[in-house]
């Protein structure tokens, strides 16, 4: 019997806790890590928590919401680096704008509530990614299914789940949210589960197939999933997986191939470190490394 697919949730102010289960993770796990950009003494750290987490073989999923741009330019500088770091370690990486959360507010909304959802905002993707898998239907959408197109993707990645009865508006502006990739159907794959209630006649669902096929007309759809919802009403539940859009910005030109390269080598070096430390060795082997200059970097690395 197949162990169960775990999900872990790591926001940014808790990840340096993240040794106290790091060894509990599974290569069939789902790893989500939430970061907001912008503070320069976070970049590094950005780097090292990632490795950590990558080096468990679990799926990685990034989740990194930009700043607001009344918060200054040299912020959302730093934000432009550090999501590109995180892109070039996670397996897949999606993005919100503060800005377009703003958007969503009514007038007069405390901050307390805002930021309560705007964290609602950032769950969204987690929870389209866990219902898509833990809810069986006559087309299943499984977990292998999401973890092969979460590692091809290329570019950021779009979720969203939607609700509707006929979607008598047009369905872009349905599926459109002003806080979320705008791009979403210059995409170049996709994955489609589709849920219905109880009163959704096949005509119904053919039309929604057919609109879907029209305003996505250059993703090739790697998958079709469909599921019933037992209740009452015409209603559809619909989660989009896509990618191959553009980044929302260019990327610094300080970010070339050398820098790559040396980050490569980073990831690479805190892979090793993690994995030595789960490495039995024999009583003068640990002798000798433990007075070895390499050793003693290593620890002030871990214990960073």
């Amino acid at each position: 019997m197949e162990s169960p697919i775990r999900f872990f949730k790591i926001k940014q102010e808790f990840a340096e806790k993240e040794g106290s289960f790091l060894s509990e993770i599974r290569r069939d796990d789902i790893c989500f890590f939430r970061f907001v950009g912008g503070n320069t003494s976070e970049t590094d750290k950005l780097g090292r928590q990632l490795n950590r987490l990558k080096a468990s073989g679990a799926l990685l999923i990034g989740i990194f919401r930009f700043p607001f741009r009344f918060e200054g330019k040299r912020r959302m500088q730093t934000a432009i680096e550090q999501y590109y770091r995180m892109r070039e370690i996670c397996d897949a990486v999606t993005y919100l704008n503060s800005d377009g959360m703003m958007e969503t507010l009514k007038p007069g909304t405390p901050i307390h509530q805002a930021r309560e959802i705007f964290d609602r905002f950032e769950e969204a993707s987690v929870r389209s990614i866990e219902e898509t898998i833990r809810v069986s239907g006559e087309m299943n959408i499984d977990a292998h299914d999401i973890r092969s197109f979460m590692k091809n993707s290329s570019g950021p990645v779009y979720i969203r789940t939607f609700e509707g009865d006929s979607f008598d508006e047009p369905l872009k502006y349905a599926i459109s949210a002003p806080y979320l990739p705008q791009d979403f159907t210059e995409g170049r794959q996709m994955i489609v589960n589709i849920g219905y209630t109880q009163n959704v006649d096949m005509l119904s669902f053919q039309q929604i197939n057919l609109r879907l096929n029209d305003l996505f007309n250059k993703a090739e759809l790697v998958k079709l999933g469909s599921y019933f919802i037992n209740e009452p009403g015409h209603r559809f539940r619909i989660t989009l997986f896509i990618h191959g859009m553009q980044d929302p910005f260019p990327r610094p030109e300080q970010m070339g191939k050398s820098y790559l390269r040396r980050l490569w080598l980073k990831r690479k070096w805190d892979e090793l470190a993690i994995r030595s430390r789960h490495f039995r060795w024999s009583p003068l082997e640990r002798r000798d490394r433990t007075d070895s200059p390499e050793t003693v970097g290593e620890k002030r690395e871990l214990q960073a």
